[in-house]
């Protein structure tokens, strides 16, 4: 059975390629350079281990436990976390682990289609549950979803396309199904700057995933990670061992520097973020009759709701052609009349792709 065309890459990298020169599509920070990378000539071009080195799963390890002194040795070998090629292959390689035809999956769109795609694929069931942008979550539609086959509850708070967190009274009620339900509770937490917030705090059977793309706006290293119970970690291991093996071990040193050491990258973060949110609020302002901001929660885009004559999906189409700048569109997320706007970029850049937005909106009213 051949699965699903991946709306949101093909949106980027085949639809898209070659007709833009702004970007406001990419859902991490502006990237860093490699000059903002510690290298170093001697390091060794060999393989690294199928699980990832002894010093970047400690430090990983230890984001989640508060623990780390930033700079100081780190000698413990975690076996509840595992370094994967990106935050995606870590949930790519949890649902090929862990679930089996018949089983039941509960996720949420609009969201990554990975989250339903992938289970589908597998022959599990699965049932989408609305979280609008701007809406409260529905715990009630969650109970109502439960099945006796439910086996795993995917999560992504900071979520990815809204911007939106679960409420600590969201948590409560999403936690007091699972526990009912003995769910396997996933949360995409790419977003989460503090890790003491992980739902790997919150609830014994789950597992947190995340990478340095995002916030760290170093995707080219392709790093991310899973930490969960060891048992699990195990069985995503050995279904590595099936597809990449290992991550590069020059990008994993370069990783676990960048882990030692992250204060100035979570600065540059906020100060990427903070600049540009009261941009996009100005703008949202001026823009009131044709859109709505749902005010992103700390992350590097936001969605608008889009109030114009034509689709969101159609509204993305006629930027890229007529004035070759990216957005995302709601549809690629499984939902319609939004977009996802990138605004941690430099203000040059944010305010060129703002003013197009804007011409844009003036056509399509």
């Amino acid at each position: 059975m051949s699965i699903a065309p991946y709306t949101i890459q093909d949106w980027l990298f085949s639809r898209a390629q070659g007709r833009f020169d702004l970007d406001l599509a990419e859902s991490g920070v502006q990237f860093q350079l490699l000059r903002d990378v510690p290298l170093e000539p001697d390091w060794e071009m060999d393989y690294s281990l199928d699980r990832g080195t002894h010093e970047l799963r400690a430090r990983i390890g230890a984001l989640y436990d508060d623990t780390q002194t930033p700079g100081a040795p780190v000698q413990e070998d975690r076996r509840d976390v595992v370094v994967t090629h990106g935050a995606q292959e870590a949930l790519y390689l949890l649902y090929r682990s862990v679930l089996r035809p018949g089983d039941h999956v509960i996720t949420t769109a609009p969201g990554w289609q990975q989250a339903w795609e992938v289970p589908a694929h597998i022959g599990c069931e699965v049932t989408v549950l609305d979280w609008r942008p701007g809406a409260a979550f529905d715990a009630a539609a969650l109970e109502r979803a439960m099945r006796p086959e439910t086996r795993m509850l995917i999560l992504n708070s900071p979520c990815n396309p809204s911007g939106r967190l679960l409420t600590q009274a969201d948590w409560d009620a999403v936690l007091e199904v699972a526990r009912a339900h003995d769910l396997l509770v996933v949360n995409d937490e790419e977003y989460l700057l503090d890790f003491a917030e992980s739902v790997t705090h919150r609830h014994e059977r789950s597992v947190s995933v995340s990478g340095l793309s995002k916030v760290y706006g170093l995707p080219a290293l392709r790093v991310g990670w899973a930490k969960g119970p060891a048992d699990i970690i195990e069985q995503m291991v050995n279904y590595k061992r099936y597809t990449t093996v290992s991550n590069s071990l020059v990008w994993e040193r370069a990783a676990a520097r960048v882990l030692a050491d992250r204060e100035p990258h979570l600065k540059r973060y906020h100060t990427l973020v903070e600049g540009g949110r009261a941009r996009l609020e100005a703008f949202a302002a001026e823009h009131a009759d044709t859109l709505e901001l749902v005010r992103p929660e700390n992350t590097p885009f936001a969605w608008l709701h889009l109030n114009t004559a034509v689709s969101s999906q159609q509204f993305a189409e006629e930027l890229l052609e007529k004035r070759r700048t990216l957005v995302m569109p709601a549809e690629v997320f499984g939902s319609e009349r939004g977009l996802r706007i990138s605004y941690a970029r430099p203000a040059d850049v944010l305010d060129e792709g703002l003013r197009r937005l804007s011409a844009q909106l003036a056509e399509s009213a």
